[in-house]
């Protein structure tokens, strides 16, 4: 995340896609950090892809092993 950047959470509801249009609207030179866990990345990706005014600048994902206690 860089400072001064605006950032969006992704959700489940979907609200982020909002947020993305309205910023875009506004300045569609802005650069935009995206914020998403588990399976929203994924479905984020795919979304972001299918846009062809949106370009990945930088893409970091890390896999977190889920650990249970026994």
């Amino acid at each position: 995340m860089v400072k001064g950047l605006p950032t969006i959470l992704c959700r489940k509801d979907g609200s982020w896609k909002n947020k993305l249009e309205d910023l875009l609207e506004k300045n569609p030179k802005e650069h935009v950090t995206l914020l998403a866990i588990g399976d929203l990345k994924s479905r984020r990706l795919q979304y972001l892809n299918r846009r062809n005014d949106l370009h990945i600048i930088k893409l970091e994902t890390s896999y977190m092993k889920q650990r249970r206690k026994r």
